[in-house]
Order: structure tokens, then sequence, then C-alpha cells
């Protein structure tokens, strides 16, 4: 159970119900972090201004920023936002391989971070 209200459109300001509406066009309902997020307006607002942002730059491609944003998911273990990019990706024409090489990249990579930090291994040595 959540540990704040997922709101409801009929909860929420008129301005916030246009925002609602925006989100349920775009993902078919608004998605729960969203609803829990519209318990503080200001920063609501904020945080969908930063993803709109981030999302909508064209610095990378979406394929690229989807694999970004599992591999970031995975790593801190939200069951929410792997399933959701795990089915962005396969929208977008992820493999199952594809998948499990990004899961690879994880083990492979942060592995050797480990390995490193625990052997004290700096750069240039």
């Amino acid at each position: 159970m959540p540990n704040v209200e997922l709101l409801e459109e009929n909860n929420v300001s008129e301005e916030l119900k246009g925002i609602f509406l925006k989100l349920k066009e775009k993902y078919g309902k608004v998605p729960a972090p969203m609803r829990a997020l519209a318990n503080h307006p200001e920063y609501f607002k904020i945080v969908l201004n930063k993803m709109d942002t981030v999302m909508g730059s064209d610095a990378l491609e979406m394929k690229t920023k989807l694999a970004l944003a599992y591999t970031i998911s995975v790593l801190n273990n939200c069951e929410f936002c792997i399933t959701m990019y795990a089915q962005q990706l396969r929208d977008a024409g992820f493999t199952d391989k594809q998948l499990i090489e990004i899961i690879a990249m994880i083990d492979a990579v942060g592995s050797m971070n480990h390995l490193n930090n625990g052997m004290l291994i700096k750069p240039g040595k």
C-alpha cells in the first residue's frame, strides 16, 4: 500500500485535472507516481517539467533514453519503473536478447566497479 493517497481526478484542482487528462492521453491512465505527486501540486509540476524536458530533448535518441531509464530503474530496484520502461523498450522494438544484454552490462560493469572499489584500484594505477 502506498504511503500517500493516490489522488483521483475528482480530488484535484482544475489545473491538475488538465494535467491528469494529458497524462491519460499519453499513458492510457494517470500513473500511480503522478497521482501520489499530485498531493504536492507545485513539486508535481516541477517533476513533470523535468521529465518532459529530458525525455523531449533530442540530444539522445529515445531508445537510448529508455535503455538508460530501464538500467537506472534496475539499479534502484524500482519495480514500477522496471515494468514501465521494459514495456516501453518492447514497444520501441527491443528484443528479449537486448533486454538481457542490458542486465548483462549491469552485471559486468557493476562487478568490475565492486572489484576496483574493494581493491582500492584508482585511475592511472
